[in-house]
């Protein structure tokens, strides 16, 4: 086995190794980010016994 075979071979399983670690980053999403704020009401009648 030549050298220049070994070092394609050792590239192709690095790319190939990177892509499986971004395709489950991609499909587990960050993990440390903040939950989303929940949205505001948008009730804006009159409450009882609070100030108009």
């Amino acid at each position: 086995m030549s050298t220049a075979v070994k070092v394609s071979a050792f590239a192709a399983a690095l790319v190939a190794v990177f892509a499986v670690a971004w395709a489950i980053g991609s499909a587990v999403g960050p993990l440390d980010e903040p939950p989303a704020p929940a949205p505001a009401s948008e009730h804006h009648g009159h409450h009882p016994g609070g100030t108009p």
